[in-house]
């Protein structure tokens, strides 16, 4: 897909990282008022900003990704057991040191799946 087909909230992999479109803005450049895209970005857990800039034909790959809530069923020293609230399928997770240490068993938190299942953090009430 082209860059210029990107809107907000979708999610692309650039340069072997994942973004999240959080703004999408357009700049003139050079004397012949050519135009570039400037999309604001976020990572997927939604920590790292940064701007992104890229030509109207740029290719980028489109990626499907889906937070889903789950239940922690155990902590253990690399991470979490979860159990999925709508197909109660049991994963195995990871996550940052500082949401692992938050979390406790019983909480509802949020995860995605994508190259492994990733916890973003705890669901708040």
């Amino acid at each position: 897909m082209s860059a210029s087909d990107l809107e907000k909230g979708k999610f692309f992999e650039y340069k072997g990282d994942v973004w999240q479109v959080m703004r999408k803005s357009l700049i003139s450049v050079g004397t012949h008022s050519h135009t570039k895209l400037v999309f604001t970005v976020c990572d997927i857990n939604g920590k790292k900003e940064r701007d992104i800039t890229m030509g109207h034909n740029e290719r980028v790959d489109m990626i499907d990704i889906l937070k889903k809530k789950a239940n922690v069923i155990a902590k253990t020293d690399s991470g979490l057991q979860i159990m999925d609230a709508v197909s109660y399928e049991t994963l195995d997770a990871t996550t940052e040191k500082d949401i692992l240490e938050s979390i406790n068993e019983g909480d509802e938190i949020i995860y995605v799946d994508y190259k492994g299942v990733r916890v973003l953090g705890k669901k708040k009430n």
